[in-house]
């Protein structure tokens, strides 16, 4: 009978059981950040064909959701392009609050979606490693203010696609309404002014994008979002260091006492 294989070792061979403990997650990452820019082109290329079945009609909008929303959920289109051409189409507030619906709808279909392509692999991959589930719980779990005060910062932020963060939230088992409040919050400011860009436009400008106090407000919540996260990991990691750390001092040999 042969012995066992060691297990490599090292920094290389410990991200790649990692990956395989996450299972099919990480691909879906590198999908729902890519897939998107080429649904926009495509889009984009593609505006003289189906711009005419929207245009008009205000009505359209009972399809022009759920359309949008399916398209963002399965990663086929970024919400900036769906909120465009809903402000484009439906003008000022109405196409702001058709953007905001597509969106809100594809974050819920989003989620339930990804939960069930990634299952709880990823949580499973934190549960062994210790550190990282700590990070998880202070994150996440303790505070429901916090969660969705992060989320929202997360949703808010141009650096994560919508669908990747879906991907994300589903695959760490954020709760129900902690995601829709979070959503609300994050999407709306986004949503709103992309749709009022649009309504202004008198031919459809895809190289248009939303007016610059937006990318200020976007680039202060990315590195807000950052920054916070890395004080609380750190917060939890020191708190997990000193719990261990205390049992060691509380049970050393004090010797015998004359």
């Amino acid at each position: 009978m042969h012995a066992p294989v060691p297990a490599a070792s090292g920094p290389l061979a410990r991200l790649r059981r990692r990956l395989a403990a996450i299972g099919p997650s990480w691909p879906l990452v590198v999908v729902t950040m890519a897939v998107p820019l080429l649904g926009a082109s495509l889009l984009a290329t593609t505006t003289t064909t189906w711009l005419p079945w929207v245009q008009g009609d205000p009505a359209t909008a009972l399809w022009f959701v759920p359309l949008g929303a399916f398209l963002a959920a399965f990663a086929c289109l970024p919400t900036h392009a769906t909120s465009l051409v809903a402000g484009f189409v439906y003008g000022g507030w109405f196409g702001a609050l058709v953007a905001w619906c597509v969106i809100a709808l594809g974050a819920l279909v989003g989620q339930v979606l990804m939960k069930r392509l990634v299952g709880g692999r990823a949580l499973q991959a934190l549960a062994d490693s210790p550190r990282a589930l700590c990070v998880h719980r202070a994150l996440l779990g303790r505070s429901t203010a916090r969660a969705i005060w992060l989320i929202a910062l997360l949703r808010l932020s141009p650096v994560m696609p919508f669908a990747t963060t879906n991907l994300l939230l589903a695959a760490f088992a954020v709760r129900g309404r902690v995601f829709v409040a979070a959503t609300a919050l994050g999407v709306t400011p986004r949503a709103i002014a992309v749709a009022m860009v649009g309504a202004e436009l008198q031919q459809l400008d895809w190289q248009k994008g939303a007016p610059p106090w937006t990318t200020i407000v976007a680039i202060t919540a990315t590195v807000v979002v950052f920054v916070v996260i890395g004080w609380l990991a750190k917060a939890a990691l020191r708190a997990e260091l000193a719990g261990a750390q205390a049992p060691a001092v509380g049970t050393g040999d004090a010797g015998p006492r004359a």
